[in-house]
């Protein structure tokens, strides 16, 4: 066979595994957090602050261990560490400590326009949701889809069982859960323990499909109506 069909081949075969696998620094993290022993917090009544100081604690065992391949932003920012891959480069990573049995929130819309769209965005800024909706909205009506393998991706690991450890990504999730208070959407992390290749426009389906979902709420008749107000 001729040498340049060979590397044509070579190169398409390593593009279709690049963009239907997880990162493989990803796995490996995956892999020592399994066998690194993570006792949960259960100092407060308040499961979600719980979870918070197991996330923190986490993302120590993470940069301890893989220091030179990991950044931790500011507060606030829309993923919780940056992890460098050998294929994919940096990529954000959402680390969740949780019983997977409950609809967790998952972030602002920034992690959308992210995954979905071919929308630039710049790893060391922040953004808010009123941009993010405005972004989004453009670049679902235009089409303008994410053709690469750029994506946001979650580690996280069972307060019940920390021996469990599950990563995915925002294109990878089987099942969202829609939650008109908490947009973009939620996941309940037992249904979507498997990372699942799907093509672009069926994942945006499922997306726009979800957020329809919840019925019309009363508060966007409280707030359409103080609009309508004179004289205030």
């Amino acid at each position: 066979m001729d040498n340049a069909v060979i590397k044509i081949q070579s190169v398409f075969r390593g593009y279709l595994y690049r963009k239907t696998h997880l990162p493989i620094t990803l796995r490996i993290i995956k892999q020592h957090l399994k066998t690194t022993f993570i006792k949960c917090s259960k100092q407060l009544k308040d499961g979600r602050l719980n979870s918070c100081i197991d996330e923190e604690f986490i993302i120590q065992l993470i940069t301890q261990k893989f220091n030179n391949r990991v950044i931790v932003p500011e507060k606030r920012k829309w993923y919780d560490i940056l992890i460098r891959d050998f294929n994919f480069g940096w990529i954000p990573v959402n680390i969740k400590s949780t019983t997977t049995k409950t609809s967790d929130n998952v972030g602002n819309l920034a992690i959308c326009v992210y995954s979905y769209t071919s929308y630039k965005m710049n790893l060391d800024k922040s953004y808010n949701n009123g941009l993010m909706s405005r972004v989004l909205i453009d670049c679902l009506l235009n089409k303008k889809y994410n053709r690469s393998n750029r994506d946001y991706y979650f580690l996280v690991v069972n307060k019940d069982d920390t021996t469990e450890v599950i990563i995915n990504s925002c294109r990878g999730l089987s099942k969202l859960t829609p939650n008109i208070n908490n947009l973009p959407f939620q996941v309940k992390w037992c249904q979507n323990k498997k990372f699942r290749y799907f093509k672009i426009e069926k994942v945006i389906c499922k997306f726009i499909r979800c957020v329809k979902t919840p019925k019309h709420s009363w508060k966007e008749d409280f707030l359409a109506n103080i609009r309508c107000l004179k004289g205030h």
